[in-house]
């Protein structure tokens, strides 16, 4: 089965190279949805690598981002609600040049709708498992460390 709805070729290696931009946010749900997110979210325009149910590649940025989930901008691809999906995430450092840390997380997309302030689609990952239980602790760490914490509302 094709979990891909669109299938236009985006060849965007600038994403996976995307400033570091992030700061605490409060963001809203897609429209006609609940809001089930408590935990506080961060803006950030990070590229990160999609491989759906161990083959397909999809290529795009973190729009904001949680030690629970993430919103993801796809570039020209959406996905399905409730496929298993792998992200590699791809963070730059924090000061200067240099290599990023790639955070590798199993996870479910939790749903998926066409954004109107991108015009791309934005597919919701929930964190089912961190490859290394080290990824989390540097991801809460650079989150919490680093930025004041805006409760969901």
């Amino acid at each position: 089965m094709n979990d891909t709805m669109s299938s236009t070729d985006d060849n965007s290696l600038e994403a996976l190279n995307a400033l570091d931009d992030i700061s605490p946010i409060r963001s809203s749900p897609p429209k006609g949805t609940k809001e089930h997110r408590k935990e506080t979210r961060y803006r950030a325009s990070w590229g990160v690598a999609i491989a759906v149910e161990g083959h397909d590649l999809h290529e795009g940025k973190i729009k904001d981002i949680s030690l629970h989930g993430t919103a993801t901008i796809l570039n020209g691809r959406n996905l399905k609600s409730g496929i298993s999906v792998k992200l590699h995430i791809c963070i730059p450092p924090l000061i200067g040049p240099g290599a990023p840390k790639i955070l590798i997380v199993d996870g479910k997309t939790s749903y998926a709708i066409h954004d109107a302030d991108d015009l791309r689609f934005r597919v919701g990952v929930t964190f089912v498992k961190f490859e290394l239980a080290s990824d989390r602790a540097f991801l809460e760490a650079r989150l919490t460390n680093h930025h004041t914490q805006v409760q969901a509302g």
